[in-house]
């Protein structure tokens, strides 16, 4: 490989895999959409140790695998990110966290770092141009911790995510190299699958022909507040629930207990501590008072708390929602006015949610397409995710393909022939890639 002097943005990206860890990551690859800044870090578990006659140390071993973090911050878009995080956003039936008990929930991250040959990843103009031109810091079985999305008056809305990973390998890429995923068994990193770099893993996920929002705006934000979360004080909402809102931050971390055993440095597992506690701040204008005490809206005499229900919409340029949170039975922790010299009163509140795999917090986005349709002699099927319900029809270059065409899976009526699907819900429509239907 070719030397350069130095690394530059536009030759980088960053690939995540489906889960679980373990399985070839040679034709399901996801390029993460929007990445402003991301940083990997690393340290040793290193136990140093002495013996008597002697004040110096003797030796240290490695009792535990490195702690290996990513961190990521990026520009919201439409989910596809969320969705590789391991994040559930079909929210009309499932909490963001659905899954989180069950096994096998990692996954796998691929770090491109271009040689200076390329100097633009999203250019390059065939697969074979990813070989000796870019080294892979590759992440094997990763753990989504921590996410946090915010929204501002005058920026763009945000999202800072981190995973752990048990493993990292980094490596000049040429061609057929094993995923970084620990084999449980052989304790090593897991050689019975490969991955690979392509070009198609850099498109869009929910239309093929591109068209998803470049970034959502402060001004599409729709928050609908309770009824009855005025508190003594100040009077959150007015008219309508409306409020004068100038920021908003969600987040939440997963504190994850590693499972160790006899012969291997490596966990695992990695299990989740519930319940996770989600964190709600508000920032606002004040502009009305609103009458009461703090006894009514406590009522510690009977334990009986306030929770409040919030509905947040990120609505794009298109009109579209492109990303719906409900937050469900959050109580106030904190509330505080602040008054200065030449600017506006404000309000900030800050709650918090309980949060499990069924309950707590919800995504719901528009259709994301998770597994496109390839070219077969048998049904084609196409794999998609969003808030439910999905409905699917299939097309040929004629319009409607015939015969069963409602479905995520068709066996078309007509062989050698190009067939795409459409998959909508109440947020939006997206379109699959074309797969030809090949004679037998």
């Amino acid at each position: 490989m070719a030397r350069t002097n130095r690394i530059t943005y536009g030759q980088c990206l960053i690939l995540g895999s489906p889960r679980p860890a373990n399985q070839s990551n040679e034709n399901n690859l996801t390029g993460l959409k929007r990445v402003q800044s991301a940083n990997i870090d690393f340290s040793f578990n290193r136990q140093r140790f002495k013996q008597i006659g002697s004040t110096n140390y003797v030796g240290d071993v490695n009792v535990t695998n490195p702690n290996i973090t990513l961190g990521i911050d990026y520009l919201y878009s439409n989910g596809t990110n969320e969705v590789v995080l391991g994040l559930n956003v079909n929210g009309a039936t499932d909490a963001v966290l659905s899954g989180l008990r069950r096994p096998l929930q990692d996954n796998n991250f691929y770090v491109m770092f271009g040689s200076g040959l390329k100097d633009e990843v999203l250019l390059i103009d065939s697969d074979t141009e990813f070989q000796n031109n870019f080294n892979i810091t590759a992440l094997g079985n990763c753990f989504l911790n921590q996410y946090s999305i915010q929204a501002q008056v005058g920026q763009l809305v945000a999202v800072n995510a981190s995973v752990q990973a048990d493993n990292i390998e980094v490596e000049p890429y040429t061609t057929g190299h094993s995923i970084p995923a620990i084999n449980s068994s052989t304790k090593a990193p897991d050689a019975a699958y490969a991955y690979k770099i392509k070009k198609q893993f850099f498109k869009n996920t929910t239309n093929q022909d591109g068209l998803i929002e470049s970034a959502l705006a402060p001004s599409g934000i729709k928050l609908t507040l309770p009824n009855n979360m005025n508190v003594p004080g100040l009077q959150f909402t007015g008219a309508g629930n409306s409020a004068f809102i100038d920021s908003f931050s969600l987040e939440f971390s997963i504190d994850r207990t590693a499972l160790y055993g006899f012969g291997t440095i490596y966990p695992y597992g990695r299990r989740a501590i519930l319940p996770v506690l989600g964190n709600l701040s508000l920032s606002a204008v004040a502009s009305e008072f609103q009458s009461g005490t703090l006894y009514d809206l406590v009522k510690l005499h009977d334990n009986a708390d306030r929770g409040y229900g919030f509905t947040v919409d990120f609505i794009g340029e298109s009109g579209a929602t492109g990303l719906q949170i409900e937050i469900e039975d959050a109580k106030m922790d904190s509330q505080g006015l602040a008054e200065s010299i030449g600017d506006n009163a404000s309000i900030d509140a800050s709650f918090s949610f309980s949060m499990s795999d069924t309950s707590g917090l919800k995504f719901s986005t528009p259709p994301l397409i998770l597994n496109q349709p390839q070219d077969a002699t048998g049904p084609l099927a196409v794999v998609a995710t969003g808030k439910h319900d999905l409905f699917y029809q299939w097309y040929n270059t004629s319009g409607t393909a015939g015969g069963d065409s409602t479905g995520p899976t068709i066996t078309p009526e007509a062989r050698n022939e190009n067939y795409y699907c459409v998959v909508t819900n109440d947020l939006g429509t997206a379109h699959s890639n074309w797969a030809k239907f090949e004679s037998l």
